[in-house]
């Protein structure tokens, strides 16, 4: 194909795609049912762009907050923090055999899961993380949905943490943060450990 015949083909596929546009833009192609049918199919996408825009750009926060200093963790390290809530140790947060620690429910929901990313949402399948005591020693568990009914910080790194600082149940209670590591974008947790004074 000489190079004048080839000009006027792109001329002509230029001018038809520009006129197939005009038509669709003009919805003249469209019967009433199809243009109805496309209508939805564009509120659907603007919905879903919507979600996606509320997602990235985390219009709904998790409030700030201050997590004590851990060695080797500066606050630079710590990209978004969430409200902390305090646990007392039952007997069966410190079951070996357990290997898990119960976790407030509302709380979680309420302000831990509003700081998951895409991929992370299903904790059903557990999350690794790392979780940081307050000399800086780590530990890492998975954080998951366990049963469908609560949610736990788990694995054999739990055991060794309540071993670690000698955990009693009834009389000590952890701190427990949840945040999000600005270097690694790792999911991470900080444990404050409230020891009863005899």
């Amino acid at each position: 194909m000489n190079q004048s015949v080839e000009n006027c083909t792109m001329k002509q596929r230029s001018s038809f795609d520009y006129k197939m546009k005009r038509k669709v833009d003009d919805e003249i192609s469209f019967t009433p049912g199809e243009r109805e049918v496309a209508r939805i199919l564009l509120s659907m996408q603007k919905i879903e762009d919507e979600k996606r825009r509320t997602y990235n750009n985390n219009a709904h926060p998790a409030p700030q907050i201050n997590i004590p200093t851990i060695p080797g963790i500066t606050n630079n390290d710590i990209l978004f923090c969430c409200k902390p809530f305090v646990k007392k140790l039952y007997p069966t947060d410190l079951e070996p055999g357990q290997s898990r620690l119960l976790l407030n429910k509302n709380h979680v929901k309420t302000y831990f899961l509003p700081l998951l990313k895409k991929g992370e949402e299903d904790v059903r399948e557990g999350i690794d993380v790392v979780v940081y005591d307050m000399q800086g020693n780590t530990f890492n568990m998975i954080f998951k949905f366990w049963s469908e009914k609560v949610y736990v910080l788990s694995g054999g790194r739990w055991v060794n943490f309540s071993r670690t600082h000698q955990l009693k149940a009834i009389e000590d209670h952890v701190t427990v943060w949840m945040f999000r590591h600005s270097q690694t974008n790792q999911l991470c947790f900080a444990l404050s450990v409230r020891k009863v004074q005899n």
